[in-house]
């Protein structure tokens, strides 16, 4: 029989140049009633970007293909899926550094254009890996790391570093803002105010130890802190006692001292953590707590910081 019903459409994303697995079942082939069928693309990648199921081997030659040669992802228009199963991988592979550092430089590649704010951050994940694992990098990954610290423009500003942070937090996005203040920390970007801002997601996400260490490393570096970031150090140790049904009047005379200083006060996005901690203390407590916050941003009337700070 030299007449075969199937042909490949114009439509269909097969090229007629492309090579596919012999899978179509032979009746769609001869048979007009039979339900047309296309082959498997023979391509790896093919298969991925056209949603085939892939095979645990077949996802592990996909992702060296994808570490290797990034830009197909961009070819097939499938940079989200890149990244999701790049992300994946390098999750399985945290304990081993060097393949950690080939993930991480084709994240960088997919989001350099697109995220600049996420490649800089995968970019400082390197820069750090780097400087202890190097001796186990492979020649290529030594170039293409060498070509993009050179070649990258990954210089990080710190205060939009912030400014996200400060958005994530107001959308509850709570492990995103705390990732972002490490990476700030990393940095040693203000480290007083930063912890300050670290203690306060920590905070909200219900890691108190971990929040009470951060305030302790604030304070123990006060002295170069900016001058409304000392009162928030305070506020937060009077938080502590209060939890732990503890005397704070000798911090609230401090606090009264701290903010006689000029530029002591500043806008602070406190409020919810006043709302999350209400449950937890004594309606005096709490009151006590919002009359600080307010008057570490100069908002309470003078009444109630004379009250307080008398």
């Amino acid at each position: 029989m030299d007449f075969y019903d199937f042909q490949l459409s114009s439509e269909s994303s097969a090229d007629k140049n492309d090579i596919f697995l012999d899978d179509i079942p032979v009746d769609s082939l001869l048979c007009k009633d039979e339900a047309k069928c296309h082959p498997t693309p023979a391509d790896i990648t093919m298969q991925w970007a056209e949603g085939y199921p892939l095979s645990e081997p077949a996802k592990k030659a996909l992702v060296a293909i994808l570490v290797n040669k990034i830009s197909i992802a961009f070819n097939l228009n499938r940079l989200r899926e890149a990244e999701s199963i790049l992300k994946k991988e390098l999750e399985k592979a945290k304990n081993y550094p060097a393949e950690c550092i080939k993930l991480l430089i084709a994240l960088i590649r997919l989001n350099e254009k697109s995220d600049p704010d996420e490649a800089k951050n995968y970019f400082l994940q390197v820069k750090r890996l780097i400087s202890a694992n190097e001796n186990l990098l492979d020649e290529r990954t030594r170039n293409n790391w060498r070509l993009l610290a050179a070649g990258g423009n990954f210089e990080v500003n710190p205060y939009l570093l912030r400014s996200k942070a400060l958005d994530m937090l107001e959308k509850k996005e709570h492990i995103e803002a705390e990732k972002i203040y490490r990476q700030m920390i990393e940095l040693d970007f203000e480290l007083p105010g930063t912890l300050c801002h670290l203690a306060r997601v920590q905070l909200l996400s219900g890691q108190e130890k971990e929040a009470e260490k951060s305030v302790r490393k604030a304070w123990d570096r006060r002295s170069k802190a900016l001058k409304y970031v000392v009162p928030r150090i305070i506020f937060f140790k009077v938080l502590f006692l209060m939890i732990r049904n503890q005397n704070y009047s000798l911090w609230i005379s401090r606090m009264g001292k701290e903010l006689q200083n000029q530029d002591s006060c500043l806008e602070w996005h406190i409020q919810p953590l006043l709302e999350s901690y209400k449950s937890r203390l004594s309606p005096e407590n709490h009151q006590v707590l919002v009359t600080l916050a307010e008057s570490l941003q100069n908002k309470n009337p003078k009444s109630l910081r004379e009250s307080l700070f008398s």
